[in-house]
């Protein structure tokens, strides 16, 4: 019998390890399935020892050692890859199984016996380096197809790295071109079959090969990857938002160094942080960092000062620019995307009379104003983004029981409305996550929307990733209700979204605002990188942001009196 230590690949278990017996010889590396609690998981085996070796120790026991459920597969993962996911894990304050079943995909998992085997030999393909590159999409682009050539030249292959799935299938239509037998696109969506056997292909293939995949990929066992370059370095997609919360980002850097691999950021601004690192000498540059973006649209900012409507009691959606900016496209057969920040017709609503917010019933969160269609009749209902809550709108103030209840704020169904309402023959399409819950629907409204001249698409924050074609003009309709989101990022998040709509835009940009004295408007019309980077590092030393700081969140759960404790202790020790 034999003594194997298993770290399990599942989320929420706090040990890293667990032992178990098998009658079966188990290697390391191996993939089994094993009994925890009252469900069975997935485990990789670190570890194992004959029960003869250990007889007085498992005598001493407080508990029955489980057997193993299934021995999967053997030799799995790259020794070098195990030890920056503990590295991983200890910078995360994670379990060792939890992290790595962050960068394992369960298509590999559920089907590992098909995997081919590897040779856990490992010689290092290259040195640990890390590397900047900050410039436009189309010069970036140009610059990682050459470093893909070069590398290929030396027998090296090359991992490229993107946040979201349409990320992946834009870059690989740009970066295939000339080297299309070898490269291959990784993606959750694609069929447990189609995983397989592009993962067993990329085991076995002895000619370099440029893997462009998400970063649950980052597992695969290949020896002669040379450079990890993770691109769009300031998407905060790289950030789980649920357990372990990792940062992708700063697990490349592990995964880089354990591995021996060079590892390139890029993006149109990198994050302040990575900037501040690179003005200390931690990273150097792959080529000179552009701090300055050019465009052939005209960028105009639009103040909504509208005394006229104050008179009327009546709030425009539209500006004079943009209805004028509309009417042209209308004549002219000439696409327009108009930006929203958010969805539904109004994400706020409050009493006049008191001033209350409207909130949901059962977790307290601000509720978004929608209106639905029942047969002929137009219902409106209050949805909660937080819970899932809906109710019906109909209701008097729960704090002061008045019925003047005001809506404040642009949403993207009030914004559709207004355009049905003022250009009733125009083709219009919306994005956001209410109308479109899957990639397909995605792809089918954008791509409709380009092959229809004429057309407005009305989209969020969602949409942005799937313009891949210039626009003729392109405007926000609301973007301040971004300010008042409680992150120190906000002016990163915002101004990233304005050089976006910047890049894709033909002719025109429009940005309405009641901001106008905002610095970021100037810049990120102007394409004024330095000055941004410059005024944002400035206030994070000042308040004590990061890259100054570094946040830790720690959720301590119990009675008052413990808690309280606790808290003191931990305070004491960090201090």
């Amino acid at each position: 019998m034999h003594i194997v230590t298993v770290i399990p690949l599942s989320r929420g278990i706090s040990k890293d390890v667990l032992t178990y017996f098998s009658k079966e010889l188990v290697t390391p590396g191996s993939i089994v399935t094993i009994p925890v609690r009252k469900k069975t998981v997935y485990g990789l085996v670190v570890g194992i020892r004959d029960a003869t070796e250990i007889k007085s120790d498992l005598k001493t026991l407080s508990y029955n050692i489980k057997k193993i459920s299934t021995v999967h597969t053997h030799s799995f993962l790259l020794d070098s890859f195990i030890r920056a996911i503990h590295k991983i894990a200890n910078y995360h304050a994670s379990s060792v199984g939890s992290t790595l079943s962050a960068y394992i995909p369960n298509a590999i998992l559920e089907q590992s016996d098909q995997l081919e085997k590897i040779s856990n030999t490992e010689t290092p393909p290259s040195f640990y380096e890390t590397v900047l590159l900050q410039s436009t999409d189309e010069e970036r682009y140009a610059t990682y197809k050459s470093l893909v050539r070069e590398e290929f030249a030396r027998g090296k292959s090359v991992f490229f790295c993107l946040p979201t799935t349409e990320d992946l299938k834009n870059a690989h239509a740009v970066l295939e071109k000339g080297i299309e037998k070898y490269a291959y696109v990784l993606h959750a969506r694609l069929s447990k079959k189609e995983i397989i056997s592009i993962w067993n292909t990329l085991i076995t293939e002895p000619h370099p090969v440029h893997i462009i995949a998400t970063s649950s990929f980052l597992s695969i066992p290949r020896t002669d990857i040379s450079t990890l370059i993770i691109e769009k370095e300031s998407s905060r997609s790289y950030k789980m938002q649920v357990r372990p919360f990792i940062d992708i980002r700063t697990s490349a850097t592990y995964i880089a160094k354990e591995m021996n691999r060079r590892l390139v950021f890029g993006d149109t601004l990198l994050r302040t942080e990575t900037l501040w690192e690179h003005k200390n000498g931690t990273y150097a540059e792959l080529s000179p960092l552009k701090f300055r973006s050019l465009t052939t649209a005209t960028c105009t900012l639009v103040p909504l000062r509208q005394p006229e409507d104050q008179v009327k009691k009546k709030f425009a959606l539209f500006s004079t620019e943009l209805m004028h900016t509309l009417e042209h496209a209308k004549e002219h057969n000439e696409h327009v995307f108009l930006f929203c920040g958010r969805k539904g017709l109004y994400p706020h609503t409050v009493c006049s009379d008191c001033g209350t917010v409207v909130t949901c019933k059962n977790c307290n969160a601000p509720v978004v104003l929608y209106s639905k269609k029942k047969g002929d009749v137009m219902d409106n209902l209050f949805v909660c983004h937080h819970c899932g809550e809906r109710r019906n709108a109909q209701e008097l103030c729960v704090h002061c029981g008045g019925w003047r209840l005001q809506t404040l704020g642009i949403g993207i169904d009030a914004v559709v409305k207004e355009i049905e309402t003022l250009f009733p023959q125009i083709h219009i399409y919306a994005m956001d996550k209410e109308r479109v819950t899957t990639h397909p629907q995605a792809v089918k409204i954008r791509d409709t929307f380009y092959a229809h001249p004429g057309s407005v698409m009305v989209g969020t924050e969602m949409a942005l990733p799937y313009l891949n074609q210039k626009i003729a003009h392109t405007a926000v309709v609301s973007l301040d209700s971004f300010f008042s989101i409680p992150d120190f990022r906000i002016h990163e998040k915002i101004f990233h979204i304005l050089l976006h709509l910047r890049s894709v835009s033909e002719k025109q940009m429009l940005v309405q605002t009641r901001q106008v004295n905002t610095k970021i408007f100037d810049y990120a019309l102007r394409g004024n990188l330095a000055d941004f980077y410059r005024d944002e590092i400035d206030e994070r030393k000042q308040v004590g942001y990061p890259p100054f700081v570094t946040y830790i969140k720690l959720t301590i759960e119990g009675e008052k009196q413990t808690v309280k404790k606790q808290m003191t202790e931990i305070a004491t020790a960090l201090h």
